[in-house]
């Protein structure tokens, strides 16, 4: 094909023949010449929608992830406040800035308190203190108890409550028809990705009638709440060996003493709540010691009742954390 020179019209120039540029042009051309342009513009033509098609799809690809991005995170603040608000509420409900009658429960303690409020402030009682014997007037026993009665009024899945002092975890315990109905529920069964504390379902709410107590909390180790704050008996020794562990329950108070702590596969029974023989229940706290990070002096007998707390390594590989404390102390 002959070239044409640029700005040189192929419509106004004409040849002697009086053919002008463009005619003499597509004459001289050969067909395979055509299909062979034809062929390269049409894969041009292909490539560029093909290459714009990309760049748009990438584009609102990155564009939904982005606001997929900011709701989960929007999602998580929202939730972590509502926690930290329902914390605080209870918080206050126990300080006695939110005032609640319920002398008849406080008085099951043997002493005049007519007038008890629940909540009404009072001293942080020291662990040695708290189990007192039997017909004494218990302060923090009756405050916890009138704190879970009044809950189970409104929720009857309120099963007892759970405190470890020096820690953050002080919280309400439920438990449902099986073990998943508050893994993302709060005690009002209002959907939170935190979910709450709670007691697996083969277990009694009369502590003395199991022999091993199981608790369920998640990991929530960024806002470093729920059962997030365990973890930090596995990597402080003095921590793990004095810790005492508080239940509370309608029946009574109950002191514990952490004995082992271990990362194991979810598969692992170290949940196991029931046992046919003293011996078999023996033998589950000598595996239990076994496994554990820390060695334990704590002497445990085949009549003695244990509590087990678990939560996830937040690995996301089925890993867990267990942590066993044995029964040294009550208060009814």
């Amino acid at each position: 094909m002959k070239n044409i020179p640029e700005n040189e019209s192929v419509f106004s120039t004409v040849y002697p023949s009086g053919k002008t540029k463009l005619s003499e042009s597509l004459e001289s051309a050969k067909p395979s010449e055509i299909s062979r342009r034809n062929e390269v513009t049409r894969k041009k033509l292909i490539k560029t929608a093909l290459s714009g098609a990309i760049r748009y799809t990438a584009m609102l690809a990155c564009f939904l992830i982005f606001l997929g991005s900011a709701g989960y995170i929007a999602s998580y603040a929202m939730q972590y406040v509502e926690k930290e608000q329902q914390t605080r509420y209870f918080e206050k409900l126990e300080s006695g800035d939110i005032k609640t009658l319920f002398a008849s429960v406080a008085g099951k303690a043997g002493e005049n308190v007519s007038n008890v409020e629940l909540g009404q402030s009072m001293p942080q009682i020291e662990i040695p203190d708290i189990t007192l014997p039997s017909g004494e007037y218990n302060e923090y026993l009756e405050t916890k108890r009138a704190l879970i009665l009044g809950r189970q009024r409104s929720y009857p899945d309120v099963w007892g409550w759970i405190d470890i002092p020096g820690t953050k975890v002080n919280y309400i315990v439920m438990q449902g028809k099986d073990n998943r109905e508050y893994l993302y529920a709060n005690y009002d069964k209002s959907y939170t990705r935190y979910g709450s504390i709670f007691a697996d379902c083969r277990v009694s709410r009369h502590i003395s009638e199991n022999r091993n107590t199981v608790l369920y909390g998640h990991n929530m180790n960024t806002a470093h709440i729920m059962f997030a704050p365990l973890l930090d008996f596995a990597i402080n020794e003095d921590a793990f060996r004095n810790q005492l562990i508080n239940i509370i329950t309608p029946d009574g108070l109950y002191v514990y003493k952490l004995f082992s702590i271990y990362d194991t596969n979810s598969t692992y029974n170290y949940i196991e709540t029931y046992f046919a023989t003293d011996d078999d229940f023996m033998s589950f706290v000598d595996r239990c010691k076994d496994r554990s990070i820390w060695e334990s002096d704590v002497e445990i007998k085949p009549t003695d009742r244990i509590l087990t707390l678990s939560t996830c390594t937040v690995r996301g590989d089925g890993m867990r954390w267990a942590l066993h404390a044995v029964l040294i102390g009550e208060s009814k």
